[in-house]
């Protein structure tokens, strides 16, 4: 009976361990744009928490805002860059223990209608699709400057 649950419990050890996200994601720094600016750049990081070296992709996704119309909602244009501001691809190679840092460029497009909302959605994928680490939503406001005091 002992063995039994020894077994039952590395078992479920096993099966917690890797249910955990082995990759953190974390904005290190927002975007000192005013609210007005039409592009907006978020220093990100992503820390890998695991014991081997990570490669995965970032998704970078527009999502319905919670708690506001649909209509008053617009789409972004969001692009991914390393941490010198060049364009990259979507992979990413996190080492073990290691951090990597990278740059997400939201942009609204011309025309936007003012006072709209907008939240992207940040993740890391495996090549399979599996989400490996924490989501981040950002959450803006198209400001109408003529409602400002």
């Amino acid at each position: 009976m002992k063995t039994f649950t020894t077994i039952l419990l590395v078992g479920f050890g096993i099966l917690y361990c890797q249910g955990q996200e082995q990759l953190k994601l974390s904005i290190k720094k927002g975007s000192d744009a005013p609210n007005f600016k039409t592009e907006h750049m978020y220093l990100l990081e992503l820390s890998n928490l695991g014991s081997i070296a990570s490669n995965v992709s970032i998704s970078i996704e527009n999502k319905e805002c919670a708690n506001i119309k649909k209509s008053d909602q617009t789409k972004f244009i969001q692009e991914l860059f390393d941490n010198k501001k060049q364009s990259q691809r979507q992979q990413i190679v996190v080492p073990s223990g290691k951090s990597v840092e990278f740059y997400i460029k939201l942009s609204r497009p011309n025309g936007s209608r003012l006072n709209t909302w907008n939240c992207s959605e940040i993740v890391a994928m495996s090549k399979e699709g599996k989400i490996m680490s924490n989501s981040i939503t950002i959450e803006t406001l198209i400001p109408n400057s003529n409602n400002n005091n």
